[in-house]
């Protein structure tokens, strides 16, 4: 009877604990690397790290549009997997960063319009239009 109560606790516990999406830097804390402790001052691509039970889709799209956003871009989908981020936050979304000078200004958010100027956004695999 103990054992049951404990792993319901744990388990309860685990679940209250989800946690919020954010943007993964790799090699974030590695002090070998060259850029370490400077600012980008251009990125291509963004990886938001999130569970679904602790963010919606909008706030996925939200973080990769506002980090995209500081360089003047704006964020396309690109996919998602397993492969980079924790367990807390198991699912990557990864999203590529376009306009600005490299790629042309954008007319359209391409980070949401999808063909015949429908609204989608894929979440865990689930694809949800608006």
């Amino acid at each position: 009877m103990f054992r049951i109560v404990t792993i319901i606790g744990f388990c309860a516990l685990a679940a209250a604990c989800a946690q919020p999406a954010y943007v993964y830097h790799a090699g974030e804390f590695n002090r070998n690397a060259a850029d370490f402790g400077h600012d980008p001052t251009d990125i291509a691509a963004v990886t938001v790290c999130y569970s679904s039970r602790g963010s919606t889709p909008a706030d996925v799209l939200a973080l990769a549009q506002a980090e995209c956003g500081k360089f003047g871009k704006m964020a396309r989908f690109s996919g998602q997997d397993y492969a980079s981020c924790p367990l807390s936050t198991p699912v990557s979304a990864h999203f590529s960063c376009l306009g600005g000078t490299a790629d042309g200004a954008a007319r359209e958010n391409p980070a949401t319009t999808g063909a015949g100027g429908a609204h989608t956004v894929n979440y865990d695999g689930i694809l949800f239009s608006y």
